[in-house]
């Protein structure tokens, strides 16, 4: 079995310093084979912004780490830094390998960049991505549990707000979907929940599971506290996963949801 760390929305310039201890704290007790970060790693891609999460990075557990940006990630007031130097100020600090990949025992990792130039919010995946993406997890061969991350949630629950949805989410899902990925981690929308894609896109034999992280450190909460996922995963006999959320309370984290999950011939279910 193989623990996954999985954190995002981190907004350093927004931090809450007694919960970024806190998640240190965590991190440190849980001992995870590997760690997630998916994106917004600061709140407007200042340099002291990008300093401080290099900072918290380099304290958390050693590991395995994946880490893809989020569209805070890069500045929403400097149009010139935006345009010509695109995720200059995350490349220095955080990474400039912006094709992460990690293989850790039975589970294969790709991270994908979501954030686009011309937009402020929104992502979006290209075909050259999905392809390359593919490749990689293929190549891992078979018997293991295939995760993709991104920013930008690949599907969201059939009543909420769409626009959230990364664009070019229907195209990608098709590819993904033929090269078996089974898990899709993102964050953006601070709220913690794990989605089956059967629901909306209906391809025969694939269910996989978006699993959102909420905000993990950030004063920016919406509906429920700061809060970060660990993923408990098997390959063998028959995949499974555990998703447990770690939710802030007052003084430390603590497991505040659980949710237990079994891969059949038609995807992903509740177990």
């Amino acid at each position: 079995m193989i623990r996954l760390a999985h954190i995002s929305d981190l907004h350093f310039g927004r931090e809450d310093e007694l919960v970024v201890a806190g998640l240190l704290a965590a991190l440190a007790e849980a001992k995870p084979d590997a760690i997630v970060v998916s994106g917004d790693l600061t709140q407007r891609a200042k340099k002291g912004q990008f300093r401080r999460a290099r900072a918290f990075l380099d304290a958390m557990p050693k590991a395995p780490t994946l880490v893809v940006p989020g569209n805070h990630d890069v500045s929403t007031t400097n149009l010139y830094e935006r345009m010509a130097h695109h995720l200059r100020r995350y490349k220095r600090y955080i990474t400039n390998d912006m094709q992460p990949f990690i293989e850790v025992g039975e589970v294969v990792v790709a991270g994908i960049d979501t954030v686009r130039v011309l937009s402020t919010k929104n992502g979006r995946i290209n075909r050259q991505q999905t392809r390359e993406t593919c490749e990689r997890l293929t190549a891992a061969g078979p018997g293991k549990v295939r995760i993709v991350v991104t920013h930008h949630p690949i599907d969201v629950p059939l009543g909420d707000d769409q626009r959230t949805r990364v664009a070019r989410a229907d195209k990608a899902m098709a590819e993904f979907a033929d090269c078996g990925v089974d898990l899709f981690l993102s964050g953006h929308l601070h709220t913690s929940q794990t989605v089956g894609t059967g629901a909306r896109y209906r391809i025969a034999g694939h269910n996989a599971l978006v699993i959102q992280a909420g905000t993990a450190v950030s004063t920016r909460t919406r509906d429920e506290a700061n809060s970060w996922n660990l993923l408990e995963i098997a390959a063998q006999p028959n995949p499974r996963v555990t998703i447990r959320r770690m939710a802030w309370q007052q003084t430390a984290f603590a497991e505040a949801g659980v949710g237990c999950y079994e891969k059949g011939p038609d995807g992903w279910k509740p177990s």
